[in-house]
């Protein structure tokens, strides 16, 4: 127990002993004339690299690397909605069931059809090849 006084008393003898100078009159807290203390520094060395070029520098080497993320996160952002899309297809009763048979029924229909002969088989191929190729350019 005395320990513990004895720390107090400590701590109230250096309160004490600390004396903090009055601001001057007029002056704000943090904003004492021109010297302006850490903020005036601050902005003073963000304007002097801002007028020194190398901002403009610096987004010219990054303008890729930036342009891949925006193009990531875009992506990410489209695949998030088709994927709640999807859900919430999924989750009424008997869409997805009716939907496999939609899709079914077109592959009897049209798919099958067209993969019999060879000669229908090659020009599926074919226009599928030049589909691909028109997209990609």
């Amino acid at each position: 127990m005395a320990t513990a006084e004895a720390e107090a008393e400590a701590a109230t003898v250096v309160a004490r002993t600390i004396e903090v100078p009055p601001l001057e009159p007029g002056a704000e807290a943090g904003m004492a004339g021109d010297e302006g203390g850490e903020w005036a520094l601050l902005v003073g060395k963000m304007r002097e690299w801002l007028s020194s070029g190398q901002l403009q520098q610096i987004w010219s080497q990054a303008r890729t690397p930036l342009t891949a993320i925006a193009a990531l996160i875009g992506v990410l952002l489209l695949l998030r909605i088709y994927s709640s899309l999807l859900g919430a297809i999924d989750s009424l009763p008997l869409v997805p069931g009716l939907l496999e048979l939609v899709g079914l029924i077109w592959l009897l229909r049209y798919g099958v059809p067209k993969l019999v002969r060879r000669s229908e088989r090659e020009q599926l191929i074919n226009d599928l090849k030049k589909r691909r190729q028109d997209f990609l350019g």
